[in-house]
C-alpha cells in the first residue's frame, strides 16, 4: 500500500483526480520502520523477486549490491557486484561499489586500485573521484609520518591531473561538453589540484596558481564550440573588475583611472556596463595588453585599487557578464543571436554550486596573496611580454598587491556572500590609503580603506549579526577611530559568542585598559592567554595591565634584574646579573623578541630592489647637487646588493643578518627628503641664513625644480611594516636591552613612514621649502595633543608667550579637541598664531605647515597617546626635532634632533657619535693595514642602520644640549599661591623670615594629610603613577623603611587597585609592621597636589622610569629628591638626574646603585632633629636640623634663582638651538659625509650635537 500510494501521489498536486478521497479518515499511518528493517524485510525481499524475473538486469544488482552494503553484508555485496562486472566488464558503478566496499573492510589498497580503474575508464566518474580523494586525504591527515603524508598527498594529485588532462585541452579548454551540473564538480577537481601543489611547498607555487587559474576560467569561457576572442583568462577578469569597479566609482569632474579606460574600451561600452548588448569582459580581453598598461600607468606599476560600496561589488557578476544576466558563461548555451541563456539542467542548485565553488577559488587566491609572502611576485601566465616597470610600460603579468587581493575578494563576495568574506575584505581595506568621493552625486564626504571597511563589517553582521570576527574587527576600527566606549562593547558581543576567542580577548583587555580600567584588563587578557599562551597581544598586554597596578605575582626575572617574584607573589634575590627566573615578565621580552624578528622574514623582491636602487641612485645625486662619483655609486650599490641577495632567500639568514628590505628603503626615504629640500633651497636662495627682504615665492615654487626633487617611490607590492605589540612607551619601564628599547619605536616609525608615503594626495616631489627668514626670524611650529588640562600644558604654558617675536614666529599646532579648561585659552592668548587642526586630515594640516613657511618643526608628543608623528613623517618641514612629551628616542628618519641636555642623554648614546668613533678606529685601522670588513653595513652616512646588533647606543636623533636641564617648569608663573608673593616681592623679604614662614606652612599642611604622625616621623613619598614601581626598587624602600623605624612610605593610590598588590608585597617581603608605615592617599588637585608635596621629607624616586612633572612640583616645594640614573642608554631613567642639577644642587640628590640609593637615604632621615621654637604668640614650632632640612632650605630659598624654574632662560637657550640647527641645515653641515660636512671646520665636525652656552651664570646662594 505505501508503494501504491506513492505512484498514485507521482505526477504531483494539482495533476491527481480532484474530487476523491484516497485515504480513509480514519487511516492511521504505520509508524516508519527503521532503515535496517525496511531494507531487510521490503526492499530486499522486492529486489531479490525483481532479479529472479529479470537475472540479468544491471540496475536490478546494482541496487541489491548496495542494499546488502548498507546491510553490512559485504561479502554478498562484493559478489553481486562482480557478478555485474562479469556481464558488463565496463560497468564503472560496480568497479566503484568494490572500491567502497573494500574501503569497509579496511583494504584500502584494493579500494584504490577500484576507485582508480573506473576513473581511468571513465575520467568523469565524479563519485569516483571524491571516494579517491576522501581517502587518501583521511589517510594523508592520520598519519604522524611526514613522508608518508605526502605521499598520500601526490597519490591524490596524480588522479587530478590524470582528470584534467583527459577532460581539458592542454590550453584548458573542455575537451568535450559536459552537463551543466559536471561544471563544478570539474572545477573542485581543478581547484583541489591546485590546493594539493600549494601544500607540498613554496617550490609548487607556480604549478598551483595554473591550477587555481584554470578553474576560474573553466566557468568564466562559454563551453565548446569555443570562439578564440573567448579565451578569457584569470588576467582578463582581474582586469576587468579592475576597470567596472573604477567605472562604478569614478567622478566625473575628477581625474582618474576611468579617464584611461574609457579612452581605451570603446566609449558606450565603457560609459553604459551592464548594458544587455554590451560584452564588458570580451572588450577588456580584446584591449588587455593597452588596459593593462594604461592601468599599471594609473596605479604605478599595479593595479588601482577601485574603493566599491558592498552594494556596487554585489553588481560586479552582472556588469561583467551582461550577456547571460550575470550567469557564468560555462553553464549557459549560446542563444541563436549570441546570446547566453542557462543550459538545460542548469537550475538553482547547479548555478549555487558553481558561484560557491567559483568564489571559494577566488578566496584561496586572497588568501595566499594577503599573507604578504608573496607581495610583488608575478603571476604566471598573466603577462605578454616585459617586466612591467613603474611607469607601466611592459605588459610583464600581473603584480601580487594589495589591489590584486582586494579584486579577489570583491569577486568572490560578488559570487558567494559570506559574513567571512565580508570580514576579510573589511581588515584587507583598512589598510588602503586610498579615498574617493562618497556614493552619488550629492556631494557625500570622501571614502577612505578604513571608511569602507566598516561598511563592509557592518554589510556582514546584517548576514550574521553574531560573526564573532566582525564584531571584533569592527570593534578594532572603531577603537581606532577614537570609540573606546563603543569597541567594548562589539567586544563583549564577540567573546558571549565565543568565550575562547583569543584576539577579541586581548582587544577587550586592551579597549578597557585605554578607558582608564587596566585592573579590568587583567581577566581578559588572562582569558585571551590561556586560550592562545604565545599570543603577543595576550602576553605583552597582560604583562603592561599587572604592571600597572603592581601585580608581580609570577613575574619572574629577566637577566640583569636583582629581584624577581614567583607565582605566590614572594621576592626572589637572584645571585647574579645574568640570572632570569621564568614569569610574564620574560614571557614578554621573548615574544617581543619574536615579533622583532618578524621584520626580517618579508623581502621586498631583487626587481623591486633594482628599480629603488635607480630611483633612490637619482635622488642622491639631486641632494648632492652633483653627479656622485664612482665610488659613491659602488657603496650605495653594494648596500642595495646586499638587500637583494639571494642567499637571504631563507628567513633564518635574514634574520641571523638582521637585514630589513622594507626598513631600508623607508629609512633611505627618511633620509633623502631634508637633503633634498636642502638642495632645492640652496638652488632657490642659496646658502642663505636669513635675508633683510622676503625672496619671492616663485624662486622655489619653480616647476623645473619640482621636476628634479622627486621622492622615491615605494613598491606598490610593500606591505606596511609589522610593529611589536610592546608599544614604545611601554619601554620606558620594562627591563629591556638598549638594542630593543630602540627597535621598538623604530618599527613604530617605519609603519608611520610607510602610511604617509602611501597617502594618495602626497606630492612626487619632496615638499618645496621655506623661503629664508626675514631679518632672521624663523618660524617655530609646535605640534601638540596635550595642549588641555594636561602635565605637558602645565609645564610649558609660559613658553610660547615668551619666545623672542622679532626673532621668531611662533605657531601652535593643537591636535586634540579643546577640554573645556583655562590651559587652552590662557596659552593661545600667547602665541601668535594658535592653530586647531584636530577635526582637520593629515594633509591638510601638512598643506597648512608648507603655506605658512615652517622652518623647525617641533613634537611635543613622541609616542604619547594621541600623538600626531604622521604630520612630521610627511616631512614638511626641512628640520624637525622632538621635545619634552617622550622622555626616549623616536627611532624616526622623520626626527632630525632630540632636545635634552648631557645627563639625560649622555653623548656615547646617539648613533651620530658612535658613528664618529667607528670612522675613527676604521681610519686608525686602515693606517695598521688592518682588512675592511667583509659585509657592507646598512648605515645611510652617520646614520646608524638601528637594526644592528650592537647594544652600545639607542638614540637615531642628533642632540641638541640645553646648558643646565631640558625640562622646562612654569612654577615661578603659575604656582605662586603659598607665599603670594611675585619674585620681585620675595627677593626683598629676608631669607629667615621667608624659611619661617615657610616651616609654619609645612607643618600645617603635615598636620591636614597626616594629622596622627608625629613631628619626629620623616615622611618619604612617592608621588609617582605605580607603574612606575618596579620589584627592586620597592624592595630598596622596604629596606630603607626597616631601617628607619620612625618613618612612613607615602604612596598615591594612582590608580587605587593598586594598593592591595604593594601592600600584599610589603608584608611579605618585610612584614607586617613596615607594611603598616605605607600610607596611601588619593591624588590630588593640581594646586593642592603642588602644595602639600611640602609635607614629605625625601622624595624617594623610581628607577626605571624617574619623576619628570611630579619632579618639577615637588623640588618647587623644597622638598628633596633622591633620585638614581639607573641606565645610560633610557632617557626616562636619568630625567629626575637632569632636573636636581639644574637646581644647583643635584650632587646632594643624586646617587649611582642601589646599595648607595639606600644608604643616602637611611643617612639623611636618621640626621634629622627638631628643636622647640616659641613664636610671639606663644605657639611652639618644631624646627628641623640636619643635612636633610638644610637641603630643604637651600632648595626653597633658591627656587627663583636656580635654572630649573627660570622660564624665561631656558626659552631664550632654547632659541639659541634652534638658531643654531638653522645655519647647519641651510650650510650643510647638519649632514656627515655631505661635502658641505667634509670641508667645514666647526664644531660639528667634531660632534653632532649642538651645545647651548648659557650667557647667564645665575646667582645661587648655598646656605649652610
Amino acid at each position: 500500500m505505501a508503494y501504491a500510494y506513492y505512484l498514485y501521489d507521482t505526477p504531483g498536486p494539482g495533476r491527481t483526480p480532484l474530487g476523491l478521497t484516497a485515504v480513509p479518515i480514519s487511516h492511521v499511518p504505520p509508524k516508519e520502520d527503521p532503515p535496517d528493517r525496511v531494507y531487510r524485510e521490503r526492499l530486499l525481499p522486492l529486489l531479490l523477486s525483481l532479479r529472479d524475473l529479470h537475472p540479468g538486469h544491471i540496475p536490478i544488482l546494482l541496487l541489491l549490491a548496495c542494499t546488502y552494503y548498507a546491510l553490512g553484508e559485504f561479502q554478498t555485496s562484493l559478489s553481486i557486484s562482480h557478478h555485474i562486472l562479469s556481464l558488463n566488464a565496463g560497468y564503472v558503478e560496480a568497479m566503484s561499489n568494490i572500491g567502497t566496499t573494500m574501503k569497509a573492510l579496511g583494504h584500502t589498497d584494493k579500494a584504490y586500485e577500484w576507485w582508480w580503474k573506473a576513473l581511468q575508464l571513465r575520467p568523469t566518474y565524479w563519485d569516483a573521484l571524491d571516494n579517491i580523494l576522501g581517502m587518501t586525504f583521511t589517510l594523508a591527515h592520520d598519519t604522524p609520518d611526514h613522508a608518508r603524508r605526502l605521499a598520500h598527498y601526490r597519490q591524490a594529485l596524480v588522479v587530478c591531473q590524470y582528470v584534467q588532462r583527459h577532460v581539458l585541452s592542454t590550453t584548458g579548454q573542455l575537451a568535450a561538453p559536459l552537463q551543466p551540473s559536471e561544471i563544478p564538480r570539474l572545477q573542485r577537481a581543478i581547484f583541489t589540484s591546485g590546493t594539493i601543489c600549494a601544500t607540498l611547498g613554496p617550490t609548487d607555487f607556480e604549478r598551483a596558481f595554473i591550477d587555481y587559474a584554470r578553474a576560474i576560467e573553466l566557468v568564466i569561457r562559454p563551453q565548446t564550440p569555443l570562439n578564440e576572442g573567448e579565451k578569457y583568462t584569470l588576467r582578463d577578469l582581474l582586469l576587468a573588475a579592475c576597470a567596472a569597479g573604477h567605472i562604478m566609482c569614478a567622478n566625473a569632474s575628477q581625474p582618474g583611472p576611468h579617464n584611461d579606460i574609457a579612452g581605451i574600451l570603446q566609449g558606450e561600452l565603457s560609459a553604459r556596463p551592464g548594458d544587455p548588448a554590451a560584452d564588458f569582459l570580451h572588450a577588456v580581453h580584446t584591449s588587455s595588453e593597452q588596459l593593462h598598461r594604461a592601468l599599471l600607468r594609473a596605479g604605478g606599476g599595479v593595479l588601482p585599487t577601485p574603493l566599491l560600496l558592498p552594494e556596487q561589488a554585489s553588481r560586479l557578476p552582472a556588469l561583467l557578464f551582461a550577456r547571460s544576466d550575470g550567469v557564468l558563461p560555462a553553464i549557459c548555451t549560446r542563444g541563436p543571436t549570441g546570446e547566453y541563456r542557462p543550459a538545460p539542467g542548469a537550475g538553482a542548485r547547479t548555478r549555487q554550486q558553481t558561484d560557491a565553488m567559483t568564489s571559494t577559488v577566488l578566496l584561496t587566491l586572497a588568501k595566499r596573496f594577503q599573507d604578504g609572502a608573496l607581495g610583488g611576485v608575478v603571476l604566471p601566465n598573466t603577462g605578454t611580454g616585459a617586466d612591467a616597470d613603474s611607469s607601466g610600460g611592459g605588459d610583464g603579468g600581473l603584480r601580487v598587491s594589495t589591489s590584486v587581493v582586494v579584486l579577489l575578494y570583491y569577486l568572490a563576495l560578488a559570487w558567494q556572500p559570506a559574513p567571512s568574506t565580508y570580514n576579510n575584505l573589511g581588515i584587507i581595506l583598512s589598510g588602503v590609503a586610498d579615498s574617493r568621493a562618497g556614493a552619488g552625486a550629492g556631494g557625500e564626504p570622501m571614502v577612505d580603506g578604513a571608511g569602507l571597511a566598516r561598511m563592509y563589517y557592518a554589510a556582514g553582521l546584517q548576514l550574521d549579526p553574531k560573526h564573532p570576527h566582525l564584531l571584533t574587527n569592527l570593534g578594532s576600527l572603531l577603537k581606532d577611530q577614537g570609540h573606546t566606549e563603543q569597541a567594548i562593547k562589539l567586544y563583549m558581543k564577540a567573546v558571549e559568542q565565543k568565550p575562547d576567542f583569543d584576539i577579541a580577548l586581548a582587544n577587550l583587555g586592551n579597549a578597557v585598559k585605554d578607558a582608564g580600567r587596566p585592573w579590568d584588563a587583567v581577566a581578559f587578557y588572562r582569558r585571551a592567554a590561556r586560550a592562545s599562551p604565545a599570543l603577543p597581544e595576550a602576553v605583552c598586554g597582560l604583562a603592561n595591565a599587572l604592571g600597572s597596578v603592581c601585580d608581580w605575582r609570577a613575574r619572574g626575572a629577566v637577566p640583569g634584574e636583582a629581584v624577581g617574584v614567583d607565582a605566590a607573589g614572594r621576592a626572589v634575590l637572584l645571585a647574579t646579573s645574568g640570572q632570569a627566573q621564568a614569569g610574564w615578565i620574560v614571557d614578554m621580552a621573548a615574544v617581543t623578541g619574536r615579533q622583532l624578528e618578524l621584520g626580517y622574514v618579508g623581502g621586498v623582491g631583487m626587481l623591486a630592489m633594482r628599480t629603488a636602487l635607480g630611483e633612490c641612485l637619482r635622488a642622491l645625486a639631486a641632494a648632492q647637487g652633483r653627479a656622485l662619483t664612482a665610488g659613491e655609486v659602488a657603496r650605495w650599490t653594494a648596500r642595495f646588493r646586499r638587500l637583494a641577495s639571494e642567499d637571504f632567500g631563507n628567513g633564518e639568514e635574514r634574520v641571523r643578518r638582521r637585514v630589513n628590505e622594507a626598513g631600508f628603503l623607508l629609512r633611505f626615504i627618511d633620509w633623502v627628503q631634508p637633503r633634498m629640500q636642502r638642495r632645492w633651497y640652496v638652488r632657490a636662495y642659496g646658502k642663505t641664513v636669513a635675508v633683510e627682504k622676503a625672496a619671492a615665492m616663485s624662486d622655489a615654487d619653480d616647476s623645473s625644480l619640482r621636476g628634479l626633487f622627486l621622492r622615491p617611490t615605494l613598491p606598490k607590492t610593500l606591505q606596511p611594516p609589522p610593529v611589536p605589540s610592546v608599544l614604545p612607551f611601554h619601554t620606558f619601564t620594562y627591563p629591556l636591552s638598549p638594542r630593543v628599547t630602540r627597535l621598538i619605536p623604530h618599527r613604530s616609525a617605519l609603519r608611520i613612514s610607510y602610511t604617509a608615503f602611501v597617502q594618495p594626495w602626497l606630492p612626487k616631489h619632496v615638499y618645496r621649502p621655506p623661503r629664508p627668514p626675514v631679518n632672521g626670524k624663523i618660524n617655530i611650529g609646535y605640534v601638540s595633543n596635550d595642549v588641555n588640562n594636561h602635565p605637558l600644558s602645565h609645564l610649558m604654558q609660559s613658553v610660547f608667550g615668551m619666545h623672542d617675536r622679532a626673532r621668531f614666529g611662533v605657531f601652535l599646532y593643537t591636535t586634540s579637541a579643546w577640554d573645556g579648561t583655562a590651559y587652552r585659552p590662557r596659552i593661545a592668548g600667547t602665541v601668535e598664531h594658535c592653530v586647531d587642526v584636530s577635526a582637520w586630515s593629515l594633509g591638510a594640516i601638512v598643506d597648512h605647515i608648507v603655506q605658512h613657511e615652517i622652518h623647525i618643526l617641533i613634537n611635543l608628543g613622541g609616542y604619547t597617546k594621541g600623538a600626531r608623528n604622521d604630520i612630521f613623517a610627511a616631512r614638511p618641514c626641512p628640520v624637525q626635532m622632538q621635545l619634552m612629551g617622550y622622555a626616549g628616542t623616536l627611532g624616526a628618519g622623520w626626527c632630525d634632533y632630540l632636545i635634552c641636555d648631557p645627563i639625560a642623554c649622555p653623548r656615547e648614546t646617539s648613533g651620530a657619535e658612535r658613528w664618529r668613533r667607528m670612522r675613527a678606529a676604521a681610519e686608525v685601522a686602515h693606517e695598521e693595514g688592518a682588512e675592511s670588513p667583509s659585509e657592507v653595513p646598512l648605515d645611510m652616512g652617520a646614520d646608524m642602520d638601528p637594526e644592528e646588533d650592537s647594544d652600545e647606543w639607542l638614540y637615531t636623533e642628533k642632540f641638541i644640549y640645553m646648558p643646565h636641564t631640558f625640562m622646562v617648569t612654569d612654577h615661578k608663573q603659575s604656582f605662586r599661591g603659598d607665599e603670594n608673593l611675585s619674585p620681585e616681592q620675595r627677593a626683598q623679604v629676608p631669607a629667615e623670615t621667608l624659611w619661617l614662614d615657610e616651616e609654619r606652612r609645612r607643618a600645617d599642611a603635615r598636620k591636614q594629610v597626616f594629622p596622627d604622625l608625629p613631628q619626629d616621623v620623616i615622611i618619604f613619598a612617592n608621588f609617582n603613577q605605580l607603574y612606575k614601581i618596579d620589584p627592586g626598587i620597592f624592595s630598596v624602600w622596604l629596606r630603607i623603611l626597616r631601617r628607619v623605624p620612625r618613618s612612613v612610605l607615602w604612596l598615591l593610590r594612582f590608580p587605587g587597585a593598586g594598593e592591595e598588590h604593594l601592600l600584599r608585597s610589603a608584608r611579605m617581603w618585610a612584614g607586617d609592621e613596615v607594611a603598616a608605615r605605607i600610607r596611601f592617599t588619593d591624588v590630588a588637585k593640581k594646586d593642592w597636589h603642588v602644595f602639600r608635596a611640602r609635607v614629605a621629607d625625601l622624595f624617594l624616586d623610581t628607577a626605571e622610569c624617574n619623576a619628570h612633572t611630579i619632579a618639577a612640583d615637588v623640588l618647587w616645594t623644597g622638598t628633596p629628591i633622591l633620585t638614581w640614573p639607573k641606565h645610560t642608554y633610557k632617557m626616562c631613567s636619568r630625567v629626575a638626574a637632569s632636573m636636581v642639577n639644574a637646581t644647583g644642587f643635584g650632587e646632594l640628590m643624586t646617587v649611582h646603585s642601589a646599595d648607595e640609593y639606600e644608604e643616602r637615604a637611611v643617612d639623611l632621615a636618621l640626621g634629622v632633629s627638631y628643636v622647640p621654637h616659641h613664636d610671639p604668640t606663644g605657639a611652639v614650632l618644631p624646627r628641623g636640623q640636619g643635612e636633610l632640612v638644610r637641603l630643604r632650605r637651600n632648595l626653597y630659598l633658591n627656587r627663583d634663582r636656580m635654572p630649573l624654574f627660570d622660564t624665561l632662560r631656558w626659552t631664550r637657550n632654547l632659541e639659541k638651538g634652534l638658531q643654531e640647527a638653522w645655519r647647519r641645515w641651510v650650510e650643510g653641515t647638519q649632514y656627515e659625509t655631505s661635502d658641505e660636512w667634509e670641508a667645514c671646520e666647526g664644531e660639528e665636525k667634531a660632534s653632532g650635537c649642538i651645545w647651548i652656552r648659557d650667557d647667564d651664570r645665575g646667582d645661587i646662594t648655598r646656605i649652610d
